[in-house]
Parts: C-alpha cells; structure tokens; sequence
C-alpha cells in the first residue's frame, strides 16, 4: 500500500473516533476534601456509574417525597491549583448547573425549600470546569492534519484536544438528620460533535452538568420504584 494511502486510513480511522461523544475521564478522579470524612465511605463505580460512588444500604427512598437543593459550589482542595475561572465565570456555571439539577429533580419529587420530614437534602460542588478552545474544536473537527494531532492526545491520555472538561461531587443526607443517604464522584469531558458543544467556551461543561442531572434524577426514579422511568441518552 503506497504511503499516502496509509495516511488516509489513518486519518479516516482517527476521524471516526474524533466524532466520538462525551465520556468519563474516571482514570484519574478522586473524591475529593468536599465530601470530607464521607470519602472513605465511597468505591468505584461500575460500569454506567460515576467514577466513586456510596448508596447507604439502609436507605428507604420511597419514603422521602421533597427535596431541598443547597446552592451549587465551586470547590478546591487546598494547594491544588488555580483553574483560572473568574468569580464571575464561577457564578454564572454554578447558576447553570443549580437550575438543570432543580428542573431534572423537579419531575421526579416535590422541591421545597426548608428541610423536614421526608426530604433529601442534595449538596453538590463543581470540582473542576475546563472550558473548551472553541476555534481550535471546531478546527480538530473538520481539517484532517488536526483530528490526527488530537486523536493521537486522546489515545495516550483519553482527553482529546481543545475540548472542555469538568468534575463533580455530590452527596444526599436526610435533612432531618443529616444521615448520609448516597454519594458520588465523576468527571466528564467533551465530545466533539459540532451541534453537541453548542459552539461556545463552556458548551462542553454544560453539557456534563445536563448529563448528571438528568442521569441522577433518572436513578432516584428507580431508587424509588416509580414506573416508567426514562433512561436519557448516554451522550
């Protein structure tokens, strides 16, 4: 086979897996200090599970009927770096993701504001927001030369080129007692699907922070044994 037909199944083949859709990182997620001494508590998740993951097994879900959602934070451990996000930029993704949780959970169980009997008391932190380099996405999409260079990236490290990236800690308690009912770890980065990632810098985190929320209300729905639970796209 002459050279140039080698580098153009080369680039087909790294073409294909470029257009592949978001996904885990899990290699190198750890629970971090937000979940505090509730860490020890957490094991790897399996397959279509978070990377770190705690369900108390005493925990009757049917019961709990409410949910209070505490504000969305950003956490960093101390010494780790700085991500270089704005406080601006930090408020406006915390917003964001507080709204989807609230809309994903409000079709599954009633949202109060106080806590009470029956009610979940749901805690969550952005650990770490990587925006995308929108141009050069858009870029490693469509000219050949740069799907090789980050294809070639995402096969030694699983994170491709230019796209975004972001993790997440959560954890459940009962708001009455403060028993710790579930908790979990993951992170997730972009695809590079030119509609998926809205073309904008924080496309790709918004589109993680979508992707746990409706995952998680999806899993309270069966934690509580409702019918018709509708799985969402893996995507």
């Amino acid at each position: 086979m002459r050279r140039w037909q080698i580098m153009m199944l080369l680039v087909a083949v790294v073409s294909l897996a470029a257009c592949a859709a978001p996904k885990g990182v899990h290699e190198d997620v750890k629970p971090g200090g937000f979940l505090g001494a509730d860490a020890a508590k957490l094991e790897p998740g399996g397959p279509g599970q978070p990377a770190w993951i705690y369900v108390n097994p005493m925990t009757k879900w049917p019961s709990y009927d409410k949910m209070l959602l505490d504000p969305v934070t950003f956490w960093r451990d101390p010494g780790a770096p700085d991500q270089g996000i704005s406080m601006t930029e930090r408020q406006k993704l915390a917003n964001y993701f507080y709204q989807v949780i609230y809309k994903a959970m409000s079709k599954q169980i009633t949202m109060v504001s106080t806590p009470g009997p029956g009610t979940l008391r749901v805690q969550v932190a952005l650990t770490k927001a990587v925006p995308s380099k929108v141009g050069l996405d858009v870029i490693s999409t469509v000219v050949p030369q740069a799907v090789v260079i980050s294809s070639l990236k995402d096969a030694v490290t699983g994170k491709p080129s230019f796209v975004g990236e972001a993790a997440v800690a959560s954890k459940v308690t009962d708001a009455e007692t403060g028993e710790l009912l579930g908790a979990w770890v993951a992170d997730r980065i972009g695809g590079k699907q030119l509609d998926a990632a809205e073309i904008s810098t924080w496309g790709d985190v918004e589109q993680a922070m979508r992707f746990w929320a409706d995952n998680a209300a999806y899993r309270l729905c069966k934690r509580q044994g409702k019918p018709n639970c509708v799985k969402p796209p893996q995507q």
